[in-house]
């Protein structure tokens, strides 16, 4: 896809940043990852100068560094679910429109997964309706918002952040940046407004909650779709404002605290439906299949001279599971690392010597490290059984 007009990219960053203005997300929608590169065969690439093959491998690095998310089934699920609340919300009556809620552990891909439906929505955008993207109205129309929030955000925060995005001044009281922000979205034609992290909202304080219903309130006057990102947002007090550490509970009198989840529900859940994104598992046949896929589909893409085809799909898929834990981030972590160390060690294939030798996040690879002490158990232990059914030596047969 071409750049937006007058931006020739060459004074740009190589890589995507967050976005944190309409300017950030324009450069996303527009981006295009670095192209596969041609290689020589090999015995022209290792007949090659130093130089020649430095840069050689410099854009293959570049190149594995990029390779693209997979469209997995999860993905698919949602842009279904966001782009039907779209089109149930485009022209509905004034009122908080209906939004969406997507909860699940860290590194499922939650972040990446509601970017890439919203960049693919703009895109079609762009596609079918192209005067409204027209030169002279560049950066007038603005169908997407994204915000990534910040550890304990307040409701004034969370307006300055959108003016932002939007451009517009932040000058002034709370209540003058809100009616600045609602009319320039409404203005901008905004759709969709994407908040990330909404685990960031601590509604066990003050602010916590008024922040809360800052999104209430944003629901019911800006005519968007909102969607949510969060972790563990179920057990929240954005959806319940009970629970025994909430500030919420019965009087003091009683002294029984109000159970986790049973105290009152906030506006947020009679607003927004909650679903979630959770790390693959291998407990089915489909499961396993959509794991395997996603490997198949990133195995495919490398540019490497000695990696043996679907060698990963095939023999390392469970290998993968348990040293990602069924994480979309951990795995494309890993295979982009290897990628790039096979290069580098003149190796040209991932093998599991190189896997091995990539050290993950910490959770990762405490996650792993579980998995490895319990195969050890289980090994030890089928030893023993094995040694007490051989017989004693001199002993008869």
């Amino acid at each position: 896809m071409a750049q937006p007009p007058g931006d020739d990219g060459e004074s740009l960053h190589p890589g995507l940043a967050e976005p944190r203005t309409k300017e950030d997300w324009f450069g996303y929608v527009f981006y295009d990852p670095p192209p596969r590169p041609l290689l020589p065969s090999y015995e022209v690439y290792l007949a090659m100068s130093d130089a020649e093959r430095r840069r050689l491998n410099r854009s293959r690095n570049r190149y594995h560094s990029a390779l693209v998310l997979a469209w997995t089934p999860a993905v698919q699920h949602f842009e279904i679910e966001i782009m039907e609340l779209l089109a149930a919300n485009e022209m509905a009556p004034p009122g908080a429109r209906l939004g969406l809620l997507i909860d699940g552990p860290p590194t499922v891909g939650k972040s990446t997964l509601v970017k890439m439906i919203a960049r693919k929505f703009e895109q079609e955008l762009r596609e079918d309706f192209p005067e409204r993207f027209a030169p002279e109205r560049l950066g007038s129309y603005v169908p997407v918002v994204y915000i990534s929030l910040t550890d304990q955000v307040t409701p004034k925060q969370i307006s300055l952040a959108i003016a932002r995005y939007l451009n517009v001044p932040t000058s002034g009281t709370k209540d003058t940046i809100d009616d600045r922000v609602l009319t320039a979205l409404t203005a901008s034609g905004s759709q969709l407004i994407i908040f990330d992290d909404l685990h960031f909202l601590d509604c066990s304080l003050k602010e916590g909650r008024a922040s809360n219903d800052h999104i209430k309130f944003l629901a019911n006057h800006a005519p968007c779709t909102i969607i949510g990102t969060g972790v563990d947002l179920e057990n929240s007090p954005l959806l319940s404002e009970g629970g025994p550490t909430g500030p919420r509970t019965r009087p003091a009198r009683t002294r029984i605290p109000v159970p986790a989840g049973a105290g009152p529900r906030t506006q947020t859940a009679g607003r927004f439906s909650r679903q979630e994104l959770a790390a693959f598992t291998l407990d089915s046949d489909d499961s396993i299949l959509q794991w395997v896929g996603v490997i198949r589909s990133l195995e495919r893409s490398l540019a490497l001279y000695r990696h043996e085809e679907e060698s990963l799909t095939r023999r390392h898929w469970r290998y993968l599971h348990e040293r990602t834990d069924g994480s979309i981030a951990g795995l494309h972590a890993l295979i982009r690392r290897s990628a790039v160390r096979a290069v580098q060690q003149g190796a040209e294939a991932i093998t599991r010597e190189i896997m091995d030798s990539i050290v993950l996040s910490y959770a990762h690879e405490r996650a792993y490290s579980k998995v490895t002490e319990l195969k050890s158990r289980q090994t030890a232990t089928e030893a023993k059984k094995r040694d007490r059914k051989r017989p004693a030596a001199g002993g008869s047969a």
